[in-house]
Order: structure tokens, then C-alpha cells, then sequence
């Protein structure tokens, strides 16, 4: 019986709706009301109202649209099965399968788009993100996920009013030295006198007080000076008076002969802790060097552990002493040393051709008495015991003692005929004792056709980040062992049977010398195997880059002597000056190597026509190796020519008027 047609539609809409209905169970957990059928209302007058039913081309096209919607979403089409879904909804909104697959793709749908857009911003394309997460807003505005997403333009929440606490509170703070604070206007002078009398006019145009210590002495001068400030004029007349002022406050200066006491009974010093991390113990100890030597700094201490310099010393050179150590530690200029290695091997062994057996000949006789010379005494035995009659002849003797197996002969395996005479199997006798000749063949004829080839390619790229006249080590392979020494007993076997006063030779040099004297223990020395570069760049003012390398590459080459590997090493040392981002190329070398080994006729195998039973083993080596250098500074110094200008005053070590 066949079914009608929409009645074949109505089956495969059940199942489709089935299929939803259990993924939707996962999406909707607490919503119950989707899986119950709807209850029937009822009118005021508990009448209940049933809609109407749909015409049979409209419910076939609603069941349509649900099962292709159904595919789609099979095939994770999200967005094709919301439309589908959508018009079953719109053919038949009664169906309440259709609103929930409806939901079910368009939230499909929305998950979609958001995974869209993290990919795309994944990838950098943030326009294709934000119109992914635009397209989601449209779908379902309300939605959690699409809410962790703010629209771009849009001032983020503030989720608290209270003020974040600063990671860092600020401690008690330090006031400054005394600095004085004279008059900024220009004044013109014209005094002649007494110098405290001339420095306290000077002092007090510019609205400064001024006490004399006793050391200041009284002295005539005479000091004219127009259109000065105070850095101008205040200089000149200390110096022409060799005194020195210490301010008190603001307005107010003692002045004092300029010595190396008063400075230090007067001026005033602050002590500071510089920090400089990283730094050896030698840089340490060169910094503190320049400190004492160059600012005459006395109080100065060195924290190694702490990497740490605690100084006391005037305003101005402690000031002074921060811009050289900047400019010492900070100024410099870091350098990318760029280095390319290019390496190919090349190994090729060919062993092509024949290789005739090889014929030797032998006089009989003079073979034979050799072998029974060799063996007199195993004559003499047989002779006694009648093995051997004493009238034989010497090749008679010599096949009856190969015969009784107590004597071996290649020369007989190998012999292939008699040539120049005859033998007498029965007496051995030899017809001809100088032309009988035998004839041996040591191997048979062989044909060869081998070929065996390696070829082995390297390139290093390496890229070191290295400081102006620093030292950078780069090193790329392995570390290797080999034994230099292992086990051993002492050994007294050759004293065996040695004896000294009576006494045996070997117990007495265990007695002196004990057991365990002369053990060997083991030792193993590790090798540095492939590459090792050292590099040290230096900047100069004219923007070159000299660069010292110490390039060395070290491998195994497969062979061994007394057990100990042997390596190959290439070694370059060089000084090399080059323009900044320029290449240049430090070696080039090309090694090969042929050798061929002929094996054949003496003679015949020259011959034209005669080379094919002739062995030829060909083996080929070729080696080429080039090294490019390119520096590249990343960094440079504030001045190329000097550091920055720094003008202070040391105090002098003595000086007298």
C-alpha cells in the first residue's frame, strides 16, 4: 500500500523534529514547557478553542522547510537551516517543533559568528571581526556572549567607584643640599680694596650674605666687571681671590681659602648609593677607579654582593659622577653581529670493471726441499718408523708428509698444473729438476659494479646581539667524550722467573710499591663538536664596524687511532672592518681530492680493447665552505665623537697664595 505524499512528509518532519528536539534538550535544560503539549484553553465559558487547521499544500511546504532546515543544520550549515526553520515557523506558527528548532539554529548561528570573529582577530583582521560580532548584535542583541564584547566607540563600564590603591605608597622623602638663590639681574663693579670688603659688596648687589672664616686673610684687588650676573662674576672674583663659598641657607654664604682642609672641614657632602647591576668584579673595582682618580672622591665603597657604589662627596660631583656612569653603562652601542655559514661535502666511491684471477709458478723441487727442511724432524720420526723409505726423493718425502696430514701446503691446494716436466706419482721422482714448474691460482675472476655517494649540506644562521667592545660566545653542536685513559692493572708477568737476592722480583715490587699504586683512573675530556664563534664588535666614530671572530668548526671524521676518534677542525682568527649593514665575505675555500686505484694485466690492460676486465676504483672528495659576516648597529651612542660635556670643580689636593 503506498502512503500519501504528505503523509510521507509528516513521517520524515516527526523525525527531523525528533532530532532537534534531543539537541534542543541540551541547549534548553529548564525549559520543560517545549516538551509538553500545549494545554488546551478554554474560554470563560470553559469551551476549549482549537485552531484551525492548514491547507494541505501550506503544511506540506511548513514540513519541507523544517526537514531542509534539519540538513542543513546536520551539515553545519547554521545559517542556511535558520532560514529554512524561519519560513517553517512563518508557514505554520502552531507548530511548536518549528519555533524550537528555529531557536536551536539561530543560537548555532550566533555561536558561529563569535568563533568567526575571534579567528579573525586571531589573524589581525579586526574589520572582519567587528562586522562578524555586528551580524551577531542583529541576531540577538540580549545575548550574554555577544555582551563580553563592547561595541567599538563605546566608553567600557566603570564596575567601582573606589580608587585602586598605588602598587608603590611613597616614602619619606629627602631634602635637597642648600642651594643659593642670588639676584638674576646683570650689575657692573668697579672696586678697588680689600678683597672681603670687594667680595662682600659683590656678594650683597646680588642679595647675599656673606661670613669670613679666619683662613680668608685680607689682600688688595682690584675687580671691574660691567653688565655680569651673579654665574659670571662671583667665578671670577673667588678665583682671583682663592677663596670658596659654602652656602648656610638661601641668602646666606661662608667664605673660606680655597684648600684642601677647608674643603673638607667646610663644604658640604651628600651621600649617595649608586646601583650597577651586572657588572664583574673587575668592572666594579675600574668604575671605583675612575670615581677616586677623576672626581678625587675619598669616602667611596664597593658593594660587590650588592652591586653597589656608596659615595659622600659635594653636590655638583656627585651630579657629575651620575653623568659619567650613565654614559659609561648606558651610552654604549650594541651591535647585531650576523653570521652565514655555508657548507657542502661531497663524497663519491665507484668500483666498476673485473678483476682477473691471479697465476703464480713455482719451482717443484726447490718447494719440496723447503718444506722438508722446515720439517726435518718429522722426517727423521717417519724415516725411523718406516714411513718414509730413506732413498725417496725430496718431492717424494714432501707429498708423503702432506699425504699423512701432519703437514699443510697452499702451494699444493693452489696448483693447477705442472709445467716443464713430469712427476712420478709412484716415487715422486721429477724428470727435470730445474724446468719442472707448477702453476697456482690464488682467486677467481670477479666483476664489480658498485657505487656509494654521500653528500652532506649546512647552513647556520646566527644572529648574536652584542655590546661595543664586548665579547659574545655562540656555540651550536654537541659536546663530545673521548677517553684518555681508562682501567689498568700492573702487570708483573714479565718479571716472571726474576729474582733478586732469592726473592722474587714481582713480590717485591708489590711490596714497595703496592697494588693500587698504579691503577689507572679512567679520564674522559669533552669536545666541543660543530660550531664555536666569538665576536667582538667595536664601533667607530666614522659609523664603521671593526670586528674581531674567532670562528672554529669541529667534527668527527669516522676514523680512529688507538681507539681515540679523530676530529676535523677548521680554525679563522681574524680582524675584519666593515660599513654598517654591509656584508662581507670572510672565507671561501674549495678542497677536492681524486684518487683512482687501476687493478688488472701488467701491460694488457693499457692495450686498447683489453680495459674490460680491468677493476677501476674511483673515489672523488670536494669540500667548499664561504662564511658571510654582516654587522647591523642597533643601537648607537649619544656622540660618536666624545660623551657628554660635564663641567665640575674638583677641589684641589693643596695649593698655597
Amino acid at each position: 500500500m503506498t502512503l500519501p505524499s504528505h503523509r510521507r512528509s509528516s513521517r520524515k518532519a516527526r523525525r527531523a523534529s525528533l532530532a532537534i528536539a534531543v539537541a534542543a534538550m541540551g541547549l534548553f535544560p529548564g525549559d520543560s514547557r517545549a516538551q509538553q503539549p500545549a494545554a488546551p484553553s478554554a474560554t470563560a465559558a470553559g469551551t476549549p478553542v482549537t485552531a484551525p487547521p492548514l491547507p494541505e499544500p501550506q503544511n506540506r511546504s511548513a514540513a519541507d522547510a523544517y526537514i531542509a532546515g534539519a540538513r542543513a543544520l546536520e551539515h553545519n550549515e547554521s545559517a542556511v537551516a535558520e532560514k529554512h526553520f524561519a519560513r517553517a515557523v512563518a508557514l505554520d506558527p502552531a507548530n511548536k517543533d518549528y519555533a524550537l528548532s528555529l531557536a536551536v539554529a539561530r543560537e548555532h548561528h550566533l555561536t558561529d559568528l563569535v568563533h568567526n570573529a575571534a579567528d579573525a582577530r586571531e589573524r589581525g583582521r579586526n574589520a572582519d571581526a567587528e562586522k562578524f560580532l555586528a551580524e551577531a548584535r542583529i541576531l540577538d542583541p540580549q545575548n550574554s556572549v555577544i555582551a563580553q564584547h563592547p561595541v567599538p566607540g563605546t566608553p567600557e563600564p566603570r564596575h567601582s567607584m573606589l580608587d585602586i590603591e598605588p602598587r608603590i605608597i611613597p616614602g619619606v622623602g629627602f631634602t635637597d643640599a642648600v642651594v643659593l638663590k642670588p639676584d638674576t639681574t646683570t650689575k657692573s663693579f668697579h672696586i678697588k680694596g680689600d678683597r672681603q670688603d670687594a667680595i662682600r659688596q659683590v656678594m650683597q648687589a646680588f642679595g647675599i650674605k656673606t661670613d669670613f672664616d679666619e683662613s680668608a686673610g685680607h689682600q688688595n684687588l682690584r675687580f671691574d666687571l660691567d653688565d655680569t650676573t651673579y654665574s659670571q662674576a662671583v667665578p671670577i672674583l673667588f678665583s682671583m681671590s682663592h677663596v670658596f663659598a659654602v652656602p648656610l641657607d638661601a641668602k646666606t654664604v661662608l667664605i673660606a681659602k680655597d684648600t684642601a682642609e677647608n674643603h673638607q672641614k667646610f663644604e658640604r657632602q651628600v651621600e649617595e648609593t649608586i646601583f650597577v647591576p651586572g657588572q664583574t668584579v673587575e668592572q666594579m673595582n675600574d668604575l671605583g677607579n675612575v670615581i677616586r682618580n677623576l672626581f678625587d672622591v675619598k669616602q667611596l665603597t664597593l658593594q660587590q654582593t650588592q652591586g653597589s657604589l656608596v659615595l659622600r662627596a659635594p653636590t655638583d660631583t656627585v651630579k657629575a659622577i651620575n653623568i659619567t656612569l650613565a654614559d659609561l653603562l648606558d651610552g654604549g652601542s650594541e651591535v647585531i653581529v650576523e653570521m652565514k655559514l655555508y657548507s657542502i661535502d661531497t663524497s663519491r666511491t665507484h668500483d666498476i670493471g673485473g678483476q682477473p684471477p691471479q697465476f703464480g709458478a713455482y719451482n717443484v723441487s726447490a718447494a719440496a726441499q723447503q718444506l722438508v727442511s722446515a720439517n726435518q724432524t718429522l722426517v727423521n720420526e717417519a724415516i725411523s718408523q718406516g714411513l718414509i723409505s730413506a732413498t725417496d726423493s725430496i718431492v717424494a718425502q714432501a707429498f708423503k708428509l702432506i699425504a699423512s696430514g701432519l703437514v699443510s701446503s697452499t702451494l699444493l691446494s693452489s696448483t693447477i698444473g705442472i709445467l716443464g716436466g713430469t712427476i712420478d706419482p709412484t716415487t715422486g721422482a721429477v724428470s727435470n729438476e730445474f724446468t719442472t714448474t707448477g702453476i697456482t691460482s690464488s682467486s677467481t675472476l670477479t666483476f664489480n659494479l658498485a657505487l656509494n655517494s654521500s653528500d652532506s649540506r649546512a647552513l647556520e644562521d646566527v644572529q648574536a646581539r652584542v655590546g661595543d667592545r664586548q665579547t659574545a660566545t655562540f656555540r651550536s653542536g654537541m659536546r663530545y667524550p673521548i677517553t684518555t685513559s681508562t682501567y689498568s692493572t700492573p702487570s708483573t708477568a714479565a718479571l716472571s722467573g726474576v729474582s733478586v737476592n732469592g726473592q722474587s722480583a714481582s713480590s717485591l715490587l708489590s711490596q714497595y710499591l703496592g697494588t693500587s699504586s698504579a691503577l689507572t683512573i679512567p679520564q674522559v675530556s669533552y669536545e666541543d663538536l660543530g660550531l664555536t664563534l666569538k665576536a667582538t664588535p667595536n664601533v667607530q666614530k666614522s659609523g664603521r664596524v671593526s670586528m674581531h671572530l674567532d670562528l672554529k668548526l669541529e667534527a668527527l671524521t669516522g676514523s680512529a687511532l688507538n681507539a681515540i676518534p679523530v676530529l676535523a677542525s677548521r680554525t679563522l682568527t681574524s680582524d675584519v672592518t666593515v660599513n654598517e649593514g654591509e656584508t662581507a665575505l670572510l672565507v671561501s675555500t674549495v678542497s677536492k681530492s681524486e684518487s683512482s686505484a687501476v687493478t688488472g694485466l701488467p701491460g694488457l690492460t693499457e692495450l686498447p680493447g683489453f680495459q674490460v676486465p680491468t677493476e677501476q676504483n674511483v673515489t672523488t672528495d670536494s669540500s667548499e665552505l664561504v662564511l658571510l659576516i654582516t654587522p647591523h648597529v642597533v643601537r648607537h651612542r649619544a656622540s660618536n665623537l666624545a660623551g657628554p660635556r660635564i663641567a665640575v670643580n674638583v677641589p684641589p689636593s693643596s695649593r698655597e697664595d
